[in-house]
């Protein structure tokens, strides 16, 4: 029997081919098995910087003893007369007796009555309009606008107009309830308005003033000492507290109590806390192993992290530098002594009532030893910048490092892909030209088998050359 011949592509060249291609191709899957181990470890470097984003933001709330307090103010009895915003950066605890005697008032102008708001009958012509400043604005009325809601609505439209404008129904006239009301724009007799000139022609009907009201200014009474304010909204009426006056109670009296926010600030310390715990948390998960952990794709025995935690460890394990301003006395205040300690686990535990003793007990004390300049926070900051900082920070160092090997795995890849590119082709091409020639062979042994004699018994070298 002659060899039996597949063609390349789909028979025994085909497999041969590929069976070499497969050997040939066994570095780049070692290649491509280490770049998936350098990728899951960026991964996990990408996911521990993370954690400091939540560090950072929670350092930044204890930055500082401004940034660190916060206050919070008891409006007793006073709640529905006035509101209060503090600027904590600014403001200073104490209680403060205010009484509102009046409040301040707008100019308010009003009309006679229509009994249509939409009646085109005051015809075509202006509004001189009288800011607070002896100015004026001259408002024109052409015959579409020459009713009260038309008349509103340009008012309105100009932005230098001093006076906004409004169309309401008084029933005390059923027949011409509908009125135009102009209001002045702030509060107080710095804002006082004059009566408007109405200048119209060709009207079937003329618009004139009703009535009006002058503006006025605010009148309180601070720790038994009255004060007229020039407006409702108050800014800084004292340092850092601003004041929206309501409604008017004279002769009585309310406190406003304004007092460090003892739980508000104990809630940023709990964050401090848990940021510092997820940090720590994933170096010990990362060096937790057993014989079955796959230590290749992880940080585990990674010396930069064991000296980063160890580091961090020693800065909460410290004490903190404290002055006592009565006696000028420097002392060391402890983690532990505001509620701040490490369990069996290694994390940190915040004991929040031990905290908040330690602030009522002395509010300053504890701001040193968490926001002051040798504080625990600035030595965070300190100690972490030099881990994080972009372009010298060490962890920036181990991320160029990732990705550099990384690069460099990539580079080696397209390199033996590229090799094994032209080892196919060339591999194609020998088997090619062996299938062409082994075509001739079985042709010409076809040949032969037909023309000499005997040669069908298949004893001829040609046919044992070419296996029958």
């Amino acid at each position: 029997m002659g060899l039996r011949f597949d063609p390349v592509g789909g028979g025994q060249f085909k497999q041969v081919v590929s069976q070499i291609m497969e050997a040939e191709s066994q570095p780049i899957k070692a290649l491509q098995k280490k770049k998936s181990n350098e990728e899951a470890r960026l991964k996990l470097f990408n996911e521990f910087k993370s954690k400091f984003s939540g560090l950072d933001k929670a350092m930044a709330e204890l930055g500082g003893f401004r940034k660190f307090r916060e206050l919070k103010v008891d409006l007793g009895d006073g709640s529905s007369l006035v509101s209060v915003t503090i600027d904590k950066e600014k403001a200073e605890p104490g209680q403060y007796s205010i009484e509102i005697s009046d409040i301040a008032a707008r100019t308010s102008i009003i009309s006679n009555g229509f009994d249509d708001p939409n009646d085109n009958v005051l015809g075509m012509g202006f509004i001189t309009l009288k800011s607070e400043n002896g100015g004026s604005v001259d408002v024109y009325v052409d015959d579409k606008d020459s009713s009260l809601n038309g008349i509103a609505s340009v008012i309105n439209r100009n932005s230098d107009s001093p006076v906004r404008a409004s169309v309401i129904k008084d029933a005390t006239d059923p027949d011409t309830p509908w009125k135009l009301l102009l209001t002045a724009k702030k509060d107080g007799l710095g804002f006082q308005v004059e009566t408007p000139d109405f200048n119209f022609m060709d009207g079937s009907k003329d618009l004139y003033v009703d009535d009006s009201k002058d503006a006025k200014n605010a009148e309180v009474v601070l720790d038994g000492f009255p004060v007229e304010v020039d407006s409702n909204d108050i800014n800084d009426f004292l340092p850092g507290v601003n004041l929206h006056l309501k409604q008017a109670r004279p002769d009585q009296p309310f406190i406003i109590s304004i007092t460090e926010d003892v739980q508000k600030m104990a809630g940023k310390m709990k964050g401090l806390v848990e940021n510092l715990n997820q940090v720590m948390q994933f170096i010990v998960k990362q060096n937790t192993i057993d014989q079955t952990t796959d230590t290749s794709n992880t940080f585990a025995g990674d010396g930069t992290l064991q000296t980063f935690e160890y580091r961090l460890r020693n800065i909460l394990h410290q004490g903190f530098t404290i002055e006592e301003s009565a006696s000028g006395r420097s002392s060391v205040m402890f983690l532990s002594q505001l509620g701040v300690e490490f369990d069996k686990t290694g994390s940190l535990s915040f004991k929040e009532d031990k905290f908040n003793k330690a602030l009522e007990k002395d509010f300053d004390l504890v701001a040193q030893a968490l926001a002051g300049p040798t504080g625990l926070v600035n030595q965070l900051r300190g100690f972490i910048d030099s881990y994080m900082r972009s372009g010298s920070g060490v962890f920036q160092g181990k991320e160029k490092g990732i990705h550099s090997r990384i690069d460099s795995i990539d580079q080696q890849i397209e390199q033996k892909t590229n090799y094994l590119d032209k080892k196919r082709e060339s591999l194609v091409s020998q088997f090619s030209r062996l299938e062409a020639t082994i075509g001739n062979m079985q042709r010409q042994q076809q040949y032969l088998s037909a023309t000499l004699p005997g040669a069908g018994s298949g004893g001829s070298v040609i046919s044992q050359l070419l296996g029958g």
